[in-house]
């Protein structure tokens, strides 16, 4: 029996906690207008997570390349294989070799917990539990979450999210750095310096940035938007804002006043990138239909028989069956009864010249016009009728 009702009178933490504690399989369906949410259960644990709205930057392949495992020329090599091949994406990076199971895992398990964090903000909608789990799920690359953990996390988002959203400015205006961040020397592209000169990495002369502070305002080497920067992070949205608020208040960076900046291309978490991946070819083609036409009279003129004899007279020659001259037995048997029903006076000779199919002799069905009426009484002799009399 499927468990379901409104999110006003039961909370996501409570529902989440509830199938925990029951230990129960199962998928959970989150509604929300035209937006829903699955998360599949086994034994209380969540073992996948798909909704209908995600974003591009939350797809494996864009979360591979936002935790530095993959860049975006080879996702995009092989976005355009999955289009040849049709099979997925993990599947594709593990055989290319350019992940390793583990990178795979937890892109997935970013790409759930981005997922729920967005879902738990929910304040109204629709859920429903029935204890069916699909059996395509990708186990083998998505470790069992625990409840607990999910719920931990969810609720600190919530506490801290409202807060860090009302001191941010909006997340559609340009961000830039500022002249004294520019003279800041990173501990991230020192240790990098030192690793090419084979010095290996410094701690000497700290930034005073956390290593989180120092990759967020890496991200703005141009003026971009605060949701530009969240689509690229390697951190959740909570931490990348958290981040980007610290370096605004520490005057590391500033919303600038510029209304056009510069465009970063980053195709693959592009919803409509400028070119086309793959050229896909014009269906619409002016010679589609004339090839239809084509294939099929080829093997009308090639194949159907055109000799009128045939048991399926009409489908054999493709003209009228009472038209037909027909060779066997039983067919020209009929023939000639039709004929004669028609017209009796002459046997049908007259309605077969008529047709264009005149007959060879005459018709070989008697006329029964002229046989005796089996209806009419029978006349009795005279002698019979006197002796019946006399009885």
């Amino acid at each position: 029996m499927a468990l379901e009702g409104s999110l006003r009178d039961f909370d996501l933490f409570s529902l989440f906690n509830m199938i925990k504690i029951q230990g129960k399989s199962g998928t959970l369906v989150l509604t929300r207008g035209q937006e829903f949410v699955k998360v599949y259960f086994d034994n209380g644990e969540i073992v996948g997570v798909d909704s209908n709205q995600v974003r591009m930057e939350d797809r494996v392949g864009s979360m591979l390349v936002r935790l530095g495992r993959l860049t975006g020329e080879e996702l995009l090599e092989m976005i355009q294989r999955q289009r040849q091949t049709l099979k997925r994406m993990g599947v594709l990076l593990i055989e290319s070799g350019k992940v390793s199971p583990q990178d795979l895992q937890d892109a997935l398990s970013h790409q759930a917990t981005a997922i729920l964090h967005r879902t738990f903000r929910w304040v109204s909608g629709d859920y429903r539990f029935d204890s069916i789990v699909p059996a395509d799920l990708d186990r083998d690359h998505f470790p069992p979450m625990p409840v607990d953990t999910v719920l931990m996390e969810a609720a600190r988002v919530q506490d801290e999210w409202p807060e860090v959203e009302r001191k941010l400015p909006s997340f559609d205006q340009p961000v830039t750095r500022t002249a004294k961040a520019f003279a800041l020397h990173l501990d991230i592209h020192r240790d990098l310096a030192g690793v090419l000169e084979g010095h290996g990495a410094t701690h000497s002369g700290t930034s005073g940035l956390s290593h989180e502070e120092e990759m967020v305002l890496s991200y703005f080497d141009l003026p971009q938007s605060i949701e530009e920067v969240v689509q690229i992070s390697r951190y959740d949205e909570l931490d990348t804002c958290k981040a980007i608020l610290s370096l605004i208040q520490k005057g590391l960076l500033e919303v600038t006043a510029r209304t056009e900046i510069p465009r970063v291309l980053r195709p693959w978490v592009e919803e409509t990138p400028d070119e086309p991946l793959v050229e896909e070819p014009d269906v619409r083609s002016g010679l589609l239909w004339p090839l239809v036409a084509l294939f099929v009279a080829v093997p009308l003129i090639l194949w159907v028989p055109r000799a009128r004899a045939g048991y399926n007279l009409g489908l054999a020659s493709l003209q009228p069956a009472d038209v037909s001259v027909v060779n066997d037995g039983p067919a020209r048997a009929l023939q000639a009864w039709a004929l004669r029903m028609a017209s009796p006076s002459d046997g049908g000779g007259s309605l077969a010249d008529a047709l264009g199919r005149p007959m060879t002799g005459a018709n070989p069905v008697p006329d029964l016009s002229k046989l005796p009426d089996p209806m009419a009484p029978v006349p009795v002799p005279a002698d019979m009728a006197v002796k019946s009399h006399g009885r």
